[in-house]
């Protein structure tokens, strides 16, 4: 009997088993020793207390069902300051419950999935994580605040493929740059498939320029590439940094199930095609600018969203389909084609529904064609039901609830007033449940 104990017991050793290891970490130099030594099922462990001018790298090749964890030792516990940032590089990694707070990296971003550009991550989860930034004002001065940042920084670069962000909080990013960014590789490959779910996107106070973004996937130049991440279940309140609360610019996206709290700013499909937007809701409150969904480009599905009260007219009407650019370039606006707006329902905004919207300063000639507006029903009270920017952009109507003022427009197939109740008011979420389980 013995004799077959020891040969199984030799063959676990050969094979390098061993029991999932916590180790403890104090300070960068212990945690790069750790990195190094951690084997799948190990959990790297970071003192609580401030972290202050810590370059952190978490890297390493973990297993499905066996990450290589780097958490705090008690969520929220971890502070990190001052020249702070994190990256992660490799498979299988999560990182946990650390607070970065009023960071600012030399040439970097906060939090970026890589180490450098050779060195992603894939199959990496970012988890109960909080950015946050305080800029002082005149009525509040605060010494642990930093003076207003001119760096174009982003909070948050993702890139690699199938990485997670999920129940993360974010707020108070006054400085330029996008908060949040999927960057896609120059050439296309697999799509990425990133996924951006259950976070709290907090005040963003306006920047007054491009660059003030809560969350871009892609840029102009990749835009025709598939991405097909997944954002779906996130809340944003007062995103106020620019007209696009979130950017697309890729193709094959889901947005589904996300709410926006007055929002100056819209979910726009800038560039990229086939994206559906799914399931929203926007709650304007009445706040000027408050905005719901702009669409650009093509084969786009916008359904079951609902949006109430919005307070934001043109680019930041409840649904806007935009005029597109003949010939136009990758920065441009591309034609709406193929756009199909299925059982949304517009409750009480300033402006439901504009078709070819261009901004002044924009030739864009080509109206929407080939889309069908179905199933919607908008309750407009004493406003008009529908604005149209160009007298050619003519959608398909079919079985749609309508009523309001006047509709807008000449009457057209599909198209009628017929009253009904004004439809109940939708609750938000509750915060407790979305962002980190913990308050930064």
């Amino acid at each position: 009997m013995l004799t077959r104990i020891v040969p199984a017991f030799m063959l676990l050793l050969s094979c390098g088993w061993c029991a999932a290891a916590e180790l403890p970490v104090a300070d960068v130099d212990a945690l790069n020793d750790a990195v190094k030594s951690a084997r799948p099922g190990d959990t790297i462990v970071l003192r609580a207390g401030e972290w202050k001018d810590a370059d952190l790298l978490l890297r390493g090749t973990g297993e499905a069902g066996k990450p290589i964890t780097l958490r705090a030792a008690e969520p929220g516990k971890v502070r990190l300051t001052g020249t702070s940032r994190l990256r992660i590089a490799g498979e299988h990694l999560v990182v946990e419950g650390l607070w970065f707070d009023n960071c600012r990296p030399v040439k970097s971003d906060i939090i970026l999935f890589r180490a450098d550009s050779k060195r992603l991550a894939s199959h990496c989860v970012l988890r109960n994580c909080a950015i946050t930034e305080t800029t002082p004002t005149k009525d509040s001065p605060s010494k642990d605040s930093p003076t207003k940042d001119s760096t174009d920084r982003k909070w948050l670069s993702i890139y690699g493929s199938a990485n997670c962000v999920e129940r993360c909080s974010f707020q108070g990013k006054s400085s330029a740059g996008t908060l949040l960014v999927v960057w896609l590789p120059a050439t296309e490959g697999q799509p990425p498939r990133h996924q951006i779910t259950n976070n709290y996107f907090g005040p963003r106070p306006r920047l007054g320029k491009n660059g003030g973004e809560i969350i871009r996937i892609g840029v102009s130049e990749t835009s025709m590439q598939k991405a097909e991440c997944l954002v779906e279940g996130n809340l944003f309140e007062k995103c106020d940094g620019e007209v696009e609360c979130i950017s697309n610019k890729s193709c094959g996206n889901i947005y589904r199930g996300n709410t926006f709290i007055e929002c100056q700013g819209t979910l726009t499909l800038r560039h990229g095609n086939g994206c559906l937007v799914e399931n929203n809701v926007f709650l304007g409150n009445g706040r000027t600018g408050t905005g719901g969904i702009r669409v650009i480009g093509e084969d786009h599905r916008v359904v079951g969203n609902h949006l109430e009260r919005l307070g934001g007219d043109e680019a930041r009407a409840a649904i806007c389909l935009q005029n597109g650019i003949d010939s136009s370039p990758a920065s441009g606006y591309f034609q709406v084609k193929g756009a199909t707006i299925e059982g949304n329902t517009i409750v009480d905004c300033k402006q439901s529904i504009a078709l070819g919207y261009a901004d002044k300063d924009v030739k864009a000639p080509l109206p929407p064609i080939d889309c069908v507006f179905k199933r919607n029903t908008v309750w407009a009270g004493k406003r008009a039901v529908i604005t149209r920017f160009d007298p050619a952009a003519k959608p398909t109507w079919q079985d749609n609830r309508l009523w309001g003022g006047d509709l807008g427009i000449p009457p057209e197939p599909g198209l009628a007033l017929a009253e009904f109740p004004k439809p109940p008011a939708i609750q938000p979420p509750d915060r407790k449940n979305l962002g980190t389980t913990w308050t930064p």
